[in-house]
């Protein structure tokens, strides 16, 4: 066994492959709001774990309370619609099922619903290969660094032998701070970022596999 000996999964994005869903329910919001057409590159371009700063830098302009939650109840609307077809990333399943032939365990981390994150993998039948699964219990934060320092040592798990794999700038931050190694899966044309800012940030994959690749031979 190498330097790394568990894995912190991230949900949307990584293992669960609603890219498109997140993209196309935030531009449906701001369409379905009145606001100027918003593209899938600017998108990318300005996408921020805190939603009211994400939300006005694709307006372009500071925006009231009501505006924000206006955008808001309508993304979820949307999002809820699309997610119900969405699936897990094609190669999801078999990275799963390396890393624990491997050795190595596993837990999953999410700034989603905790809910209705645990009765998602228990529908994808993925739910048995985590040893813990922590979602939003509350209000998702506007960091996960916090939710993540607080995943490991609930499990016990050193920092430094940890890899978190995610895909979003917010996930590389989080590793960073709190000591772990990170690597971003880039999902292509519906990634939520560039492909630019996240290769800044962290070590790029383009497949689950490449990311398991990465954890087994690390030194």
């Amino acid at each position: 066994m190498g330097q790394i000996s568990h894995i912190v999964w991230d949900w949307n994005g990584t293992l669960f492959a609603d890219n498109r869903a997140l993209i196309d329910a935030t531009l449906e919001a701001f369409s379905d709001a009145g606001f100027t057409t918003v593209s899938r590159e600017l998108y990318q371009q300005c996408h921020s774990k805190a939603v009211n700063v994400f939300f006005e830098r694709l307006a372009g302009r500071t925006l009231q309370a009501e505006e924000c939650q206006r955008l808001l109840e309508s993304f979820r609307s949307r999002y809820e619609e699309y997610s119900i077809r969405t699936e897990l990333t094609p190669d999801a399943h078999m990275a799963l099922t390396r890393c624990r032939e491997t050795g190595l365990r596993q837990s999953l981390l999410s700034l989603f619903n905790h809910q209705k994150l645990v009765l998602l993998t228990e529908e994808k039948g993925i739910a048995g290969f985590f040893d813990r699964i922590d979602g939003a219990r509350e209000s998702a934060p506007d960091r996960k660094a916090p939710h993540l320092a607080r995943h490991l040592r609930t499990l016990g798990v050193e920092p430094e032998r940890s890899l978190l794999i995610g895909d979003s700038v917010d996930d590389a931050l989080a590793a960073e701070e709190c000591g772990a190694l990170c690597v971003l899966y880039y999902a292509g044309d519906f990634a939520l970022h560039t492909r630019d800012s996240v290769e800044k940030a962290a070590r790029v994959v383009t497949s689950l596999n490449e990311a398991v690749d990465f954890a087994i031979t690390a030194e």
